[in-house]
């Protein structure tokens, strides 16, 4: 008897800029960085649960149809929203799915890289890979559907993009949906990442934001997202550096307008740290925590940088954009049984 098995992986994120804003249809620009998430799913010919192991919360879980409910978060969350989604009779068949988001974790905190959009989205690669549906549109597809299921509509699907497709995108939310563009820092620009040490829920502070009340920041903040982009497009790293340091000080405003903690008093100092040294510097995502990001012209920019961040108590992360997006590869095991006497 043979079983088909998928590897599958997917990376993390960062956004750039235009968090917040690209919830009110302004651009936003998110990168993948090289973290990535492994999901292994294996399926055998007959019936049987769903058997969930997820690695970095030292759980199993075994569901069987319909799907449990008290199942809501975290990885084994992110994949059965991937399940819902692919649906086509996943369902009732033995299938066993491993899941390693480790590298997305520090002493059992998370850094704010995106760990559940690119969980689900290597799930919902290796599951449609399973039905020899694994195209780039069709992953990107469902991987959105599978993280508005999981993030009860909220959020930007911008994290889903980037671990689709790697290397640093451009999104908009649109009447057509989620319209997805790549793109490319501004020439001899180099990013560079730092850790707070805080980790940062990012649903209770969607739920918390709602784009509808147009807070007196928010054109602002569009205007800086609008910018960024087209500094981007047009390869203009004067224009790019002017809009990230607009953006973090408009984010630190829209937070004290809403009542959101989105530039936490770690963020403020990684942020004011990368700034004494000449960088331009920004939070990264909802905030309140995780992850904040620096552009700089040169090596021993990025080295001031870090240096200025350890005295600030802020981790540097050795991070960098990558170009690869989901992967996922299938091949055939044959499953020996002993025979007992």
């Amino acid at each position: 008897m043979t079983r088909t098995i998928v590897d599958a992986s997917a990376p993390g994120k960062l956004f750039l800029t235009g968090e917040y804003a690209v919830l009110g249809g302004a651009p936003a620009l998110v990168a993948a960085v090289d973290r990535r998430v492994h999901v292994r799913a294996a399926v055998g010919p007959g019936d049987g649960p769903l058997v969930i192991d997820a690695l970095a919360e030292h759980e199993r879980f075994v569901v069987s149809a319909p799907l449990r409910a008290d199942i809501a978060g975290g990885d084994a969350g992110a994949v059965l929203a991937a399940v819902e989604s692919v649906g086509g009779g996943l369902l009732g068949r033995a299938i066993e799915v491993v899941v390693d988001s480790r590298s997305f974790l520090v002493g059992g905190r998370k850094l704010g890289l995106g760990r559940s959009a690119a969980t689900l989205t290597a799930a919902v690669a290796a599951f449609l890979a399973l039905d020899r549906r694994a195209a780039t549109d069709d992953v990107l597809r469902h991987a959105l559907d599978a993280n508005a299921r999981f993030q009860s509509g909220r959020g930007s699907g911008g994290d889903v993009a980037a671990a689709v497709h790697g290397g640093v995108v451009e999104v908009r939310r649109g009447t057509g949906g989620l319209g997805v563009a790549p793109r490319r820092l501004p020439a001899g620009l180099q990013l560079v990442v730092g850790w707070t040490g805080e980790p940062a829920p990012t649903a209770p502070l969607l739920a918390r934001f709602d784009a509808g009340r147009a807070p007196a920041t928010a054109a602002a903040l569009a205007a800086a997202a609008e910018q960024a982009a087209s500094a981007v497009a047009h390869d203009d790293a004067a224009s790019f550096l002017d809009a990230v340091d607009r953006s973090s000080e408009l984010l630190a405003r829209l937070g004290d307008e809403v009542g959101l903690p989105i530039v936490s008093p770690p963020l403020a100092r990684l942020v004011a740290a990368a700034r004494r040294v000449g960088a331009a510097a920004k939070p990264s995502g909802a905030g309140a925590g995780d992850c904040g990001i620096a552009f700089v012209r040169s090596a021993a920019d990025a080295d001031a940088v870090v240096a200025a961040w350890r005295d600030a108590d802020i981790v540097p992360l050795p991070l960098a954009i990558t170009p690869d997006g989901v992967r996922h590869a299938v091949r055939a095991e044959r499953e020996l049984r002993v025979a007992r006497a």
